[in-house]
């Protein structure tokens, strides 16, 4: 078995991360040359670097990080290949025509993940945070219901926000914005800032996305895995 990492590696001073959620730190408390032991203070965010949203996010009354079964941050997920420039808007038609091309089929309780190839702007070819804010692609309200439509569980992506940013609040006024709540609003658990999708490509893997055991969350940063047989 190969497992590849999808979780983008945290390094707290030079990892990108969405300007909402950049003031994070790591400090050294306690260290080996004074205490004897090397103990790290770490100050995070739910949603810094690879991380889920469940219904609580966006959601008044929806499940907490808490409320989740297990048994939905694993299973199989299939890797749809949609790769975009800056802006680019992901629609049921691009969905539909990735998974043809794919030769795939998803089932009901399954995972998607989609590869936009913006996951090297973490690592290989870092850019700005602002940019990657403001410059992703992302789902159009019609691809979030064709998601639902599936049926499936979790949907994945190698962007900051799955939503494409015109959809944002600060542009369109509504609070809380459409994709997210139509997919949270249906059970479907969200997590951004993937890398490595385009490793996974056009295949079926089994795959975990394993949040922190935190009570009364509205998500989590997460080590994302694929399992490759």
């Amino acid at each position: 078995m190969k497992i590849i990492d999808l979780t983008c590696p945290l390094d707290f001073k030079y990892t990108p991360l969405h300007p909402i959620v950049k003031d994070v730190e790591a400090i050294r408390k306690y260290t080996l040359r004074k205490d004897g032991y090397n103990i790290t203070r770490i100050k995070i965010f739910t949603h810094s670097g690879t991380h889920i949203d469940v219904p609580f996010h966006m959601i008044e009354n929806g499940k907490k990080l808490d409320e989740i079964p297990l048994e939905n941050f694993f299973g199989n997920a299939i890797v749809l290949n949609i790769p975009k420039d800056e802006l680019g808007e992901i629609t049921a038609k691009d969905l539909e025509e990735a998974l043809e091309k794919s030769k795939l089929e998803i089932y009901p309780g399954e995972m998607v993940l989609i590869n936009t190839n913006w996951g090297k702007y973490y690592i290989e070819e870092p850019k700005d945070s602002l940019y990657l804010a403001e410059k992703h692609p992302g789902l159009l309200i019609d691809a979030a219901e064709w998601l639902v439509n599936k049926k499936i569980k979790l949907v994945g992506i190698d962007v900051f926000s799955i939503r494409h940013p015109k959809l944002a609040p600060k542009i369109t006024g509504i609070k809380p914005e459409r994709v997210h709540t139509i997919l949270l609003s249906n059970d479907i658990l969200i997590v951004e800032q993937l890398v490595n999708l385009d490793k996974i490509a056009n295949k079926k893997v089994k795959a975990c996305f394993i949040p922190l055991p935190l009570k009364n969350m509205d998500g989590s940063p997460v080590r994302a895995l694929a399992f490759l047989e």
